[in-house]
């Protein structure tokens, strides 16, 4: 699973406060866990970065390769599905997703990055043809067979931010009133 840390300082503060007063802090983790599953699903359908930026759409040798036109739904949409979150300890949430590809998908890769493929055998029985040129030899091709951009999909965006302040507010409204944790 991938683990991306988020230093935004004030709702750090504020939820070590709260911690600090607070015995029971799943009510609040739950709602933010479900909060931050649900915007990163959406970013699926926006095909937009936490902070707004919109993905770089898919190139024409990839569109010819697989049905709809949006990056990162791929034909089965495992990765969007895939995305979850859980209770780590009593202080902590985690989202991510399981799948193999899903840090290439957020960080992005270079051709080759990760090895090359042998296929000469395949090459030679189904008659394939040869991989050869800038994409790859005889001895294979790189993988991945083209660079990659990077697609964020895990982050916490402004409003999910808020929705999160707003779930703590709602499961604490006594230490909420509190002005050492207001949300400016």
């Amino acid at each position: 699973m991938i683990s991306i840390e988020i230093d935004n300082r004030q709702v750090q503060e504020a939820l070590r406060e709260l911690e600090r007063r607070a015995t029971n802090m799943a009510p609040a983790l739950k709602q933010i866990g479900e909060a931050l599953a649900d915007s990163t699903k959406r970013r699926f359908e926006t095909t937009t970065a936490p902070d707004g930026t919109p993905w770089e759409a898919n190139r024409p040798t990839t569109l010819a390769r697989k049905k709809g036109t949006r990056p990162l739904t791929g034909e089965t949409g495992n990765l969007m599905d895939t995305i979850d979150w859980q209770l780590i300890g009593d202080d902590a949430v985690e989202i991510g997703s399981p799948m193999e590809y899903a840090a290439t998908q957020q960080f992005g890769a270079k051709m080759g990055e990760f090895g090359r493929y042998s296929q000469i055998g395949r090459v030679r029985k189904h008659g394939l043809g040869t991989f050869q040129g800038s994409a790859g030899t005889q001895k294979g091709f790189p993988i991945p067979w083209g660079n990659i951009p990077a697609r964020p999909f895990l982050g916490i965006s402004d409003a999910t931010s808020e929705r999160c302040w707003k779930s703590c507010r709602r499961i604490c409204p006594r230490l909420l009133h509190d002005s050492s944790l207001r949300r400016p």
